[in-house]
């Protein structure tokens, strides 16, 4: 009986140990977010700044780091409960597929694991980084069609397409068409072959006065054209884009999207579906006196400065 024992605990003793659940740090709707998925962002973004040259700033600055972090895993939640709801959501198929692709891109997986970790990286930071994008852009591309429709409405409806065009346009910036109302001015028969082949045809196919009735889903997003002059000398165009860019940037996030998913967080803060456990670190949306809560949309996306042209 006693060898008996022995022979029991010795076999016992050489079961692998088992895995211990990281702990959860925030809840958002029926998800959770652990530690080890904040640890993964936090170790690539502390040594992104330590190799940047930045300093490490003191107690302040960690504090605010973590809450940028906390902040961006809870957005990104909150993107893909939505992604979900719309049966959009990444596959751990899809994910793995571009991992794969990276490797071989790399020389091999072992190539690539040191590629990433010479910048603070790892497979681990890259899968969440791929399934976030991936989802992000998958939900906006489904609000700028919902988007671009409204805008065809209004249109419908006897709107002045200037003054849609300055409202709504994502083309903005400092070489942006919205603040001039859409307008691209005259396109050459050169000009327009650089332009996105799917804009270039719409171009061609309306009569002057005219816009397409249904948005041209082209490289920089959703286009509303609009064909106000034909001459000997080129097109003269207009247009309204819904910019859902592909590639997708998330630094090109628009305004109106930044609010869409703000608005979303005050209704889960309202019904008490977002609660943070996490210490040293503000970023709870929730709270109005936490350090980094929700920032107001301006502040939180840069607004988009993505145009209609080259789909290259």
């Amino acid at each position: 009986m006693a060898a008996c024992a022995v022979l029991v605990a010795a076999c016992s003793s050489n079961q692998p140990a088992p895995i211990k659940a990281s702990p959860v740090i925030a809840r958002v709707g029926p998800d959770t977010i652990t530690l080890a998925q904040f640890n993964v962002r936090y170790l690539s973004a502390s040594t992104s700044i330590a190799q940047g040259g930045g300093a490490g700033g003191g107690p302040a600055a960690v504090t605010q780091l973590r809450a940028a972090i906390l902040r961006s895993l809870i957005l990104d939640t909150v993107i893909r409960e939505e992604a979900t709801r719309l049966g959009v959501e990444a596959t751990a198929k899809e994910v793995a597929g571009e991992v794969a692709t990276d490797a071989h891109q790399a020389g091999g997986t072992g190539a690539l694991e040191t590629e990433l970790a010479g910048a603070g990286g790892s497979i681990a930071q890259l899968e969440d980084e791929i399934s976030s994008n991936i989802n992000e852009q998958r939900v906006e591309d489904l609000f700028a069609q919902q988007r671009a429709a409204t805008i065809e409405q209004l249109l419908v409806k006897g709107a002045s397409f200037i003054a849609t065009a300055k409202t709504y346009s994502d083309d903005a910036g400092t070489t942006g068409t919205a603040a001039k109302g859409g307008d691209l001015g005259i396109l050459t028969a050169a000009q327009l072959k650089s332009y996105d082949p799917a804009f270039a045809a719409a171009v061609e196919s309306l009569q002057v006065g005219s816009y397409t009735k249904t948005p041209v889903h082209d490289a920089g997003g959703y286009d509303i054209v609009m064909l106000y002059s034909k001459t000997a000398a080129g097109w003269g165009v207009r247009h309204i884009l819904i910019y859902a860019g592909n590639p997708y940037n998330v630094m090109d996030r628009p305004d109106w999207f930044t609010e869409a998913l703000f608005t979303q967080v005050d209704a889960l803060c309202a019904s008490n579906q977002i609660q943070v456990w996490l210490t040293n670190a503000g970023g709870n949306p929730c709270d109005a006196t936490s350090p980094g809560a929700s920032p107001t949309p301006a502040s939180a996306s840069p607004a988009a400065t993505a145009t209609a042209t080259p789909a290259g």
